[in-house]
């Protein structure tokens, strides 16, 4: 009978370091997601981005906000114009790739055109042939200055390239990781313009019969639906009260925006009580 138990925990070995592997890129993805949305605050309101969230927690709460509004771009996916706004957005940092890509091909071009030039050369060729046969010829002359050649030619040789190869993967990881947050100040920049700028009311308040409604009663003027924010209220345990349309919030902080005097201000939650309102 064959004992399959050491290939079971072995296959469920894999499984977890698979999941653990997919989990920590997909952490580090949001991350990177966050870190845009938050640049997308200071690019629309001017709040410096570093205010804007305190931890890994807060970006990856950040980061779903862009998730949510990327959702949105699932019915674009047959537009070319999405693809192009996308490689706009993301030129900066895809034109080094792009040269970065180009100079490799040209390398690699080289790399295969030079031995088929040097083969056509007759007197290289001839050249080689007489180095060939004097190494045959003395074995231990050729031994003597080869093997100290090849000692320090390799480095010579091996950590230029070694070193290259290592630079040119460095400028490809950096350009691909700047690329993640790009999408994120897109998604967050088109939220802000979309849910929080845009709109001309706030979320009306639902009570319980229409709540229980198979479709609630959603904002309308004039029998027309129109698009609605997020209104809340921050009171501080000291009295002072902050309104505004939400722009983006993370564990124990809220962005907030009014829009009839443009002010925007970070607001702490910590010990506050916060009240959706459906006006300013």
């Amino acid at each position: 009978m064959t004992d399959t138990t050491s290939a079971r925990k072995f296959s469920g070995t894999q499984l977890l370091t698979v999941f653990l592997s997919v989990s920590s890129a997909a952490a580090i993805v949001l991350a990177l997601l966050g870190y845009g949305v938050a640049l997308s605050v200071e690019t629309k309101f001017g709040i410096p981005h570093a205010v804007v969230f305190n931890s890994t927690s807060d970006l990856l709460t950040l980061g779903s906000w862009a998730v949510m509004q990327m959702l949105g771009y699932l019915s674009k996916l047959s537009e070319w114009g999405f693809y192009a706004e996308i490689w706009e957005m993301s030129w900066p940092a895809t034109k080094i790739a792009l040269i970065v890509a180009v100079a490799i091909l040209l390398v690699g071009a080289l790399a295969l055109a030079v031995p088929a030039l040097l083969r056509r050369w007759t007197g290289l060729s001839g050249a080689v042939k007489q180095a060939r046969g004097f190494a045959s010829a003395h074995r231990r002359v050729a031994v003597i200055v080869g093997v100290p050649l090849f000692i320090l030619g390799t480095p010579l040789v091996v950590m230029p390239l070694a070193s290259l190869v290592v630079l040119v993967g460095l400028v490809l990881l950096a350009c691909f990781l700047s690329i993640i947050p790009i999408a994120g100040l897109q998604a967050g920049s088109t939220h802000i313009d979309d849910w929080v700028v845009g709109p001309t009311v706030c979320t009306p308040l639902i009570g319980r019969d229409a709540r229980l409604q198979s479709k609630p009663v959603s904002a309308q003027r004039g029998g027309t639906k129109i698009k609605a924010t997020t209104c809340v209220s921050v009171k501080k345990s000291e009295g002072q009260e902050h309104r505004g349309r939400v722009v983006f919030a993370t564990f124990n902080a809220v962005v907030l925006y009014d829009p009839a005097t443009g002010a925007v201000r970070r607001v702490s939650t910590d010990g506050a009580s916060i009240e959706v309102i459906d006006k300013l």
